[in-house]
């Protein structure tokens, strides 16, 4: 369906196209406003139709615009934007000369921190070169700290992984770091296709590290909070778009040391000639260190990217090329880490290889205005070696097999690829772990744009599609020696199928006026259709619908209140799996039913296993994510001060999680110990039935008949997984913007904003849970035989709620005469506050207990949420291996077997959880801190720049009070704030 549409599109464009219909024309000059020479490369550009024109090396241009009065928009690398409207009074307008500034710190205006994008009727923000380069990032997680009340990273390295999450925390029960989207030039980065499993135990479900983005090339970012256009898919939380430097620019070389960071890292844009276009190269390496104490474990970023634009037939209908090509060489390593264990050590590559092609031709016909083409392919390179220390005493047994049934264990010199290998006893050896992981994304975009305009009536149609091919080239994990690879069989992640996704996206933007004000509503559908060949879940569709509206209430420059402006968007967002979820790795359970005394069989014992596979279940219930946001803002200025309130409310459908079921098996025991047996131990030759496990003893020698062990049957259970939808997830907050302006006889001006954020999850689905390793309390020696069927999962608590209120002032005096910039800001968290949650809507979850040893609620039955008291969590049913149909209604059953079965009452209470301390569920309340960060920027002539920074300045060590011990703890080394540390970069360009 994709193909035939792209098909129609480009029949139409080749069938239909004619001439450009009566136009406006525009031409003139750009000029550098310093030394009156021809900018070459800057871009005119009306972001209302979506038209636009380049300029020649001679800095001249010429654009066809469709209406009487424009508004233009004029950009070019080094120079800073400039804005003008055109009004024509007949059909051409010639000649015009347009100036621009050069963009550094001489400028009347330089903004340091993020700025609400006008333009957008969503709510996004733009961090242009300026901030960037003030704030000195180590990587992009640090933006978080430009948004209304964003914070600065407590991680003063980049050793460890770093995520971006929108409008959310990484403590957040519905996988919040898997819903930002992050693009650079277009290029979409994703982690669905990882396969390795992370260290937090997420099985997959996990956000994207962002380490390998190099920073130093970075041109400015566009963050999108709200509710993105359709064109955007395969997220929740927003979109974060990255956009490097392209075009003609001087060397750029630069130096940042830190304590745990440093980079260097050199830039530039190269012009190739009339009609040949510009080529960008930049080059950075940063290494960082875990500890200054040991600078040993470390991560580096080797990365290199080069860009290639050109504009072809800039006259009438200009078609503009890009290519970018990066790569990224590096990695986190803990080789040479002198404090672990001699030998031993950690590492995992970070290599990435991007390329992306981007084809815009502006057609300007009546019914086509441009088209828009972009493929691009992301390859990553995440292979993971571990090697570690194993002490093994006594022998031990290494499991690879991975077909139902009974295996022995042989030595590994006379069959290598036996099911089950002895590991013979030794005091240590090295164990050398690998997982190779090799994610790849293929991805390619259409779209079509059309402006039209009837009276005052302006409209802005977009259609287009997408299709992304993902998958993983990685062996998976294996091991360099065989016989010291515990419990592995091979998953190899190049043998399971490509994801594919068609996507077919509408969108219309149309602005008109209502009772003399404009009002401008965007609204469009998105269709994502998931073909995963290979898995049950076939193919799978998922639409979007988003609605974004503004309206500008009010305006009028004569008064004190300017303008008043209030948008609301509306719309749902979809994530789509990962290929842990659609092709998850199979497990086995492993069951020990032989094994021999130590002193028999010379020096190593015999072990036999019944392995069963545990593949994961297919659920045919199992939906896609899905985040439903409602947004509502207001923009307004008063006098000076302008002030931006967006108030949003997010709920998420379907998080995904990962779920078990449990099914008795029974097996074949053979008690090992004190064997009776004609046969000498020396003589003994093991071998077990696959299929029955039954073990038959020969003699080597021929002496001795064979012989038939005894054996038991046994009962217990096997987990099976499957991937699940948790229950929904409300966010609430509100953010705000109040900037006061400059204060001209200071040359300083004062910001204001701050955010409040509300989360409430609970998850009341119905989760099975048993321990299936314990025996039964009747004293028989057989397995448990219970499993316990709980709301949200067997843990005392199954929800959370969290409330914080962060608000920052930021004084900025920019001093343009000495070029020079200075920004003062203090952060605080007002408001840090936390609960742990136990809810069923059906009826009581969890139950007050009158003391930490009792397993029967409190006769008082009060609240769990008030005073110091142990609580106490029973499943909502329970069913016996006996019965595994019938679920029984727990609470009820154990109050009867306290009086009338003990066997049963003990077993039982093994499955009752309770508390651990006496204030589990009282809220957790931080009294306000505080933290002071301080940088400064000042250029040295036109060729030299030094940016100064310190964090946490005044060295915040003060105490804070937690409301649910009463204890206080101190700010030093607390992850709450940023830790005191300085940092020092020099620019130079030539």
């Amino acid at each position: 369906m994709l193909f035939r549409f792209f098909f129609i599109i480009t029949i139409l464009i080749f069938v239909f196209i004619r001439p450009a219909y009566s136009q406006y024309t525009l031409s003139g000059k750009i000029l550098n406003e310093r030394t009156k020479e021809p900018v070459e490369f800057a871009v005119i550009a009306n972001t209302d139709n979506g038209l636009w024109a380049i300029s020649n090396n001679k800095g001249f241009f010429s654009i066809l615009l469709p209406v009487q009065k424009n508004t233009l928009i004029i950009s070019c690398l080094g120079f800073a934007k400039t804005t003008t409207v055109i009004a024509f009074h007949s059909k051409s307008l010639s000649n015009q000369i347009y100036y621009l500034k050069e963009n550094n710190l001489s400028l009347k205006e330089v903004v340091i921190t993020a700025k609400k994008k006008e333009e957008e009727i969503t709510t996004a923000y733009t961090i242009d070169r300026n901030a960037l380069t003030h704030a000195q990032m180590n990587d992009i997680s640090d933006l978080m700290t430009q948004l209304p009340g964003g914070q600065t990273n407590s991680e003063t390295s980049i050793t460890s992984k770093q995520q971006i999450i929108l409008r959310g925390e990484s403590s957040d029960i519905d996988n919040p770091a898997i819903g930002t989207a992050i693009e650079v030039d277009g290029v979409r980065l994703s982690s669905n296709s990882h396969f390795s499993y992370s260290s937090d135990g997420s099985d997959g479900i996990e956000g994207l590290d962002i380490r390998n983005i190099a920073v130093n090339n970075i041109e400015s970012v566009e963050v999108i909070t709200g509710l993105p256009s359709v064109e955007n898919g395969d997220l929740t939380a927003g979109l974060i778009k990255i956009n490097t430097r392209k075009g003609k620019a001087p060397y750029e070389i630069e130096v940042v040391t830190k304590p745990k960071i440093k980079s260097y890292s050199v830039t530039k844009g190269f012009d190739l000639g009339p009609k040949r276009g510009t080529l960008n190269a930049s080059l950075e390496y940063t290494r960082s260190i875990s500890e200054r104490v040991s600078p040993y474990t470390t991560y580096t970023r080797n990365n290199m990217s080069l860009t290639y634009c050109n504009t072809f037939g800039k006259k009438g209908q200009p078609i503009d090329l890009s290519y970018g090509l990066t790569s990224n060489f590096g990695g986190y390593n803990s080789e040479s880490d002198p404090d672990m264990f001699v030998g031993t050590y950690k590492k995992r590559n970070d290599y990435v290889v991007r390329t992306n092609l981007n084809i815009k031709w502006l057609l300007n016909l009546p019914f086509l205005t441009e088209i828009d083409f972009s493929t691009s392919v992301n390859y990553s390179d995440r292979k993971k070696e571990e090697k570690d220390k194993k002490d093994k005493s006594a022998s031990s047994a290494s499991i690879h097999s991975t077909v139902e049934g009974y295996y022995i264990s042989q030595d590994y010199d006379e069959k290598p690829d036996a099911e089950v290998i002895t590991i013979p006893a030794s005091d240590s050896y090295f164990e050398i772990e690998y997982d190779d992981d090799k994610p790849v994304t293929y991805s390619a975009k259409l779209k079509a744009n059309w402006f039209h305009k009837k009276g005052e009536i302006n409209n802005k149609l977009k259609i287009g599609g997408e299709f992304t091919y993902s998958g993983n080239y990685g062996r998976g994990i294996y091991y360099d020696d065989m016989r010291y690879a515990p419990e592995w069989r091979e998953f190899r992640y190049d043998e399971q199928p490509f994801i594919k996704t068609y996507s077919l996206f509408a969108e219309d933007k149309i602005s008109f006026p209502v009772w003399d004000k404009q009002m401008e509503i965007q609204a469009g559908v998105r269709s994502d259709i998931t073909a995963i060949k290979g898995s049950e879940y076939g193919v799978a569709q998922g639409l979007s619908p988003r609605v974004n509206a503004r309206y500008q209430l009010y305006q009028n420059n004569n008064t004190l209140l300017k303008n008043v402006k209030l948008h609301v968007g509306w719309g749902d967002a979809i994530k789509l799996p990962t290929s842990n979820v659609l092709y998850p790795r199979p497990s086995y359970a492993d069951l020990l039913t032989f094994k021999t005394s130590a002193n028999e069989s010379g020096t190593e014992q015999i072990y036999a296993y019944y392995t069963i596979p545990q593949t994961t279940i297919y659920n045919e219930d199992l939906k896609w994510q899905r985040r439903r946001k409602l947004e509502l803002g207001a923009d307004f200025k008063l006098g000076k001060t302008k002030v931006s309130l967006t108030a949003y409310r997010d709920k998420t459908f379907h998080p995904f999680q990962k779920d078990g079921t449990y099914e008795p098996i029974t097996y074949n025991f053979t008690d090992g110990t004190n064997i009776e047996s004609s046969i000498p131990d020396k003589n003994r030759v093991y071998c077990i039935d696959q299929t029955t496990g039954v073990i038959t003893i020969s003699d080597k020698t021929g002496t001795y008949a064979s012989e038939t062990l005894s054996y038991t049957t046994k009962e217990r259970f096997d987990k099976k997984s499957y991937y699940s939808n948790g229950s929904p997830v409300i966010r609430k907050g509100l953010e705000w913007i109040v900037d006061f302006g400059k204060i001209k006889a200071l040359k300083t001006s004062v910001r204001i904003d701050g955010s409040y954020y509300h989360y409430k999850g609970v998850n009341e689905t119905l989760i099975e849970y048993t321990t299936p390793g314990n025996l039964s309390s009747d004293g028989s020696g057989s397995y448990y035989k219970y499993v316990g069927i709980y709301v949200g999962g067997d843990a005392v608590s199954n929800g959370t709620e969290t409330k914080k209120i962060n608000a920052n002032v930021t004084l900025i005096t920019h001093i343009p005469a000495i070029r020079m910039v200075v920004s003062c800001r203090l952060e605080s968290c007002l408001y840090n506050y936390m609960q742990r949650l136990s809810e069923y809507s059906k009826g009581t979850r969890s139950y007050v207990l009158d003391n930490a040893n009792s397993y029967f609620p409190s006769d008082d039955n009060g609240s769990i949420y008030k005073g110091n008291h142990y609580v106490i969590t029973y499943p909502l049913y329970y069913k016996s291996m006996d019965d595994m149909d019938t679920q029984i209604p727990f609470l009820e059953k154990f109050t009867w077997a306290k009086e009338n079965d003990e066997g049963l009452y003990n077993d039982l209470a093994k499955l009752v959880e309770r508390s651990y301390n006496d204030y589990y569920f009282k809220a957790n309340k931080y009294t306000p801190y505080f933290s002071a960060n301080i940088n400064l920027t000042k250029e040295i002539g036109k060729h030299l720049s030094i940016t100064f920074k310190a964090t946490n300045f005044f060295n915040n060590v003060s105490r804070i009070e937690s409301s649910q011990t009463g204890n206080e703890s101190s700010l030093y080394n607390n992850s709450m704030i940023a830790s005191f540390y300085y940092g020092m970069s020099m620019k130079l360009k030539l």
